[in-house]
Order: C-alpha cells, then structure tokens, then sequence
C-alpha cells in the first residue's frame, strides 16, 4: 500500500480444538467429560498500524466455554454428572495496545485491557446455574521501556 498505510495490518486466528477423558469406576462403568481448562474454540483478530515510531494495536480474543472443575476423586466419581460439573462461560475481551518510540533507545508505551469490561461466568453444567460471577474491570498501564 501506498504511504502513509504501508504500516496497516490485520490478524487473525481461529483454532478448534476436540478432546476428553473416559473414567473407570465401580465394576467398570465409566464416564466421559471434555478435558479440563480446554476450550474448543479459541479466536482472535487483531487491527493495528506499525511504522516508524508508532505502532498500536487493537485485538478482540474469544473463547468458548470450557470444563473447569470435575467431581473426579475416588469418593466422588460415581456421582459425576453434567449438574456437578463446573464450567466457565465464554469470553470476549477487547484489548488497545500503543506504543511510541521517543528514540533508539526509548519507549513509551500503554495499553488498556478488557476496553468493554466484561465479567466472567462460572456455572454448574448449565448456564443458568451461576456458581461465581468475576468482574475485573478495565485495566489501564503506561511504561517505558529502555535498552542500552
């Protein structure tokens, strides 16, 4: 692209992901659940400009919900079921990252994570069963970053 958009750039990334345990209890009954702490969907894309002494960025990630805590101890595990199976909802976070460089040797940047203050969910096997809601707001940091 002609100056001065030759710095304009886009990514993204999509990934799907599938997999899951099978567990043997009780004269060979078994149960099977998603592996924990994965989601099968994970995405981002990303929008920015980098040239010269600017670069800034602005990204969306999401992901799917995911299996987060399973009643798999030898004491539980003939009780597994979806209704006692912790899960985390979904996500979507949209994150601005800048930076200038003031010389060859110094950097000030800053950045604002979760712009549109999303919460986080965690629920019992189904969404409409809240096991804990987290809201963490809008983070904001401003540095320098100095090499010799």
């Amino acid at each position: 692209m002609p100056e001065p958009f030759d710095g304009l750039f886009v990514a993204a990334n999509l990934t799907f992901t599938d997999g899951d345990s099978t567990f043997n209890y009780e004269d060979n009954k078994t149960f099977t659940a998603p592996f924990r702490k994965l989601s099968d969907k994970q995405q981002n894309i990303s929008i920015g400009y980098d040239k010269g002494p600017f670069d800034i960025r602005l990204a969306m990630n999401s992901r799917g919900d995911y299996l987060d805590w399973l009643a798999d101890e030898e004491d539980d595990i003939d009780t597994v079921s979806l209704a006692n199976s912790r899960y985390v909802g979904e996500h979507k976070q949209w994150d601005l990252k800048a930076s200038y460089r003031l010389s060859d040797n110094l950097k000030i940047k800053f950045e604002i994570i979760n712009i549109d203050d999303r919460p986080e969910y965690y629920y019992w096997g189904y969404t409409d069963r809240l096991s804990q809601y987290d809201e963490y707001g809008t983070s904001y940091a401003i540095g320098f970053t100095y090499k010799n």
